[in-house]
């Protein structure tokens, strides 16, 4: 029996559901407006106001505590710092909720959740780099991009080659077996040296 309980199930497990809000929340932070179904909105308001009122303290205890939902430092930061001093002067009533109609596919009702106090774009994209753990310079375009290229080593001609330039295969083969025939004639002379001297 449920008697009292008013906990919305969202048609998931306990655990599974907690992280769904986790989750939603910490995408409401990151870009301060969502679509999502209507009672997943409602859902997830309730725990974001909750947060809100943490961060509104700044203190290292309410990090902790806003940290147990949303396991990032830099969104923690971001949340503390930024998101909480914009509603010092508001007594609840941080997120605001449009109804946009049924879903064409299964008819569910969807709706967009959002921050009352919204910061500018280039914040957003600037937090949004931040948060997905890349680097906030900005990014040069593919034309200006230089393309890192190896330096391409000389080839070595043939030792007999280095006078005269080849023009075919068959000539540099030719030029090859002579090379060896010369250095085998070399080798062979100083070994009849090395048997005379001894």
């Amino acid at each position: 029996m449920r008697h009292g309980n008013r906990v919305k199930k969202l048609g998931r497990k306990k655990e599974h559901r907690k992280a769904l809000l986790n989750n939603l929340c910490r995408a409401l932070f990151i870009h301060e407006k969502i679509r999502t179904t209507l009672p997943k909105a409602k859902q997830a308001r309730r725990l974001a106001e909750r947060l809100i009122e943490f961060a509104k303290q700044n203190t290292l205890a309410a990090k902790r505590t806003i940290y147990r939902y949303i396991p990032d430092h830099k969104l923690v930061k971001v949340i503390c710092e930024e998101l909480g001093p914009k509603f010092m002067e508001r007594h609840g009533g941080y997120t605001r909720i449009y109804r946009l109609g049924p879903r064409l596919g299964d008819g569910a009702e969807m709706a967009i959740i959002e921050l009352v106090e919204q910061s500018d774009e280039a914040i957003l994209t600037t937090r949004r780099k931040l948060i997905q753990h890349r680097s906030v310079q900005i990014e040069k375009s593919k034309k200006e991009k230089q393309k890192k290229t190896k330096p391409k080593k000389e080839k070595r001609e043939p030792v007999a080659a280095v006078k005269k330039k080849v023009t075919t295969k068959k000539e540099a083969k030719a030029i090859k077996k002579k090379a060896k025939k010369e250095k085998k004639a070399k080798k062979r002379e100083q070994a009849k040296k090395t048997k005379k001297k001894r």
